[in-house]
């Protein structure tokens, strides 16, 4: 096993993008530090994955230097990505959360790196969409930004699954964290290109003060992309018709939190001293994977909070009132496939691939084969052994 670190110079990196924040923030006659703003939670929520909470919450920032209170709900900021990453200008996810995220950090604008590094990192945070606008991308060039997950998640709080704190709880647990890294050949990163590559990390009990160590696994996919970077930001390129988008093990708050393989897009994020923020990944899953995975870790986990329970909340009323067809006080996964508002969240919006998975989206097609999925994402710097 082979361990790359570069903490002989980690100092130097924050150091250089501190200076160019400060430099930069006495140039600006208007600021845009990130502002965390907290989201509400709910009133009463089901328990998820060993989760038993009231609602939920998320944090977001907006880069435009102002703050929005979080809604009464899964209340997640919507992305205003780099390049394709965003929905009609939706504020940008980088909150502080699981892990010790910082509010105010120092906005790099420009970062810095070492001259001959790789900058590393892991996933502190996944923020959930709460509808289909928030963290949402183009992905078959009909226009329109996508993001059927986010309207998975709207349709499941409905029935009370707290999305967010099922993200947060898995990530304080260090189950399914994504690690990250990049060459930055340009000390600056005022521009330049790079390749960035993504893997999942064996669970852990995590550190994320920024000196944690993290071992990929081996055993799941990983995936690589090539990017550009400007002004401190990394977009990753484009991918062309033809070309093989990589595919990821996601672990991902459906209801019950799932495994679920992700063909990614796009992902994009901004370097600050302190980590990555207003991170944006992108993707889709195949049709055939989202109802091989779905259904039956949705219905388990109605089950888990439902079924049998002497005095079943008001969500698990609506569910077994709305799902239940046979009236057996249980939900099954075969119910939920064929339940109107689940079947028609969970059916594939866009059309991405061609008979042999390539890369070949057409918006105009009337048969779809993918569900699109968009998150955000903040991150802080790490040791990966691999």
């Amino acid at each position: 096993m082979t361990t790359k670190t570069l903490w002989g110079k980690r100092g130097a990196f924050i150091l250089a993008v501190t200076g160019l924040a400060l430099a930069q923030t006495q140039c600006r006659s208007t600021t845009s530090d990130e502002l965390d703003v907290a989201g509400a939670a709910n009133a009463a929520g089901m328990g998820n994955a060993g989760v038993s909470s009231a609602g939920d919450s998320s944090a977001g920032t907006v880069d435009t230097g102002a703050g929005s209170a979080g809604a009464a709900g899964e209340a997640s900021a919507g992305a205003a990505g780099a390049g394709e990453g965003g929905a009609g200008g939706d504020a940008a996810g980088g909150a502080g959360g699981a892990g010790g995220d910082d509010a105010g950090a120092d906005d790099a604008g420009a970062g810095g790196a070492p001259a001959d590094g790789t900058l590393e990192f892991v996933s502190d945070r996944q923020l959930v969409p709460n509808s289909g606008s928030a963290f949402a991308a183009d992905l078959d060039g009909d226009g329109e930004p996508d993001n059927a997950y986010g309207k998975v998640i709207s349709a499941l709080s409905v029935y009370g699954f707290p999305a967010q704190i099922s993200a947060d709880a898995e990530t304080s647990a260090g189950r399914g964290l994504q690690l990250l890294a990049f060459e930055a050949s340009d000390s600056s990163l005022v521009s330049g290109s790079t390749t960035l590559t993504l893997w999942r990390a064996l669970p852990t009990n995590p550190d994320f003060t920024g000196t944690g160590s993290f071992v990929v696994d081996s055993a799941a996919p990983s995936a690589s992309l090539r990017g550009i970077i400007e002004s401190g930001t990394l977009t990753s390129v484009k991918f062309a018709p033809g070309e093989e988008l990589p595919r990821m093990l996601l672990h991902l708050p459906f209801g019950g939190t799932v495994d679920l393989p992700v063909s990614v897009y796009s992902i994009s994020f901004h370097v600050t001293a302190n980590g990555l923020r207003q991170g944006q990944l992108n993707g889709a899953a195949l049709a055939s994977d989202v109802d091989a995975v779905l259904p039956p870790a949705l219905a388990a986990a109605f089950d888990e909070s439902c079924a049998g329970v002497a005095a079943p909340s008001q969500q698990c009323q609506t569910a077994l009132l709305v799902l239940d067809a046979n009236h057996d006080q249980s939900i099954s996964a075969e119910e939920l496939r064929e339940s109107g508002l689940l079947k028609s969240a969970l059916a594939p919006d866009v059309k991405l691939f061609d008979a042999q998975g390539k890369f070949a989206p057409d918006g105009a097609a009337v048969e779809k084969d993918a569900l699109s999925l968009g998150f955000g994402f903040t991150a802080v710097q790490a040791r990966i052994t691999r």
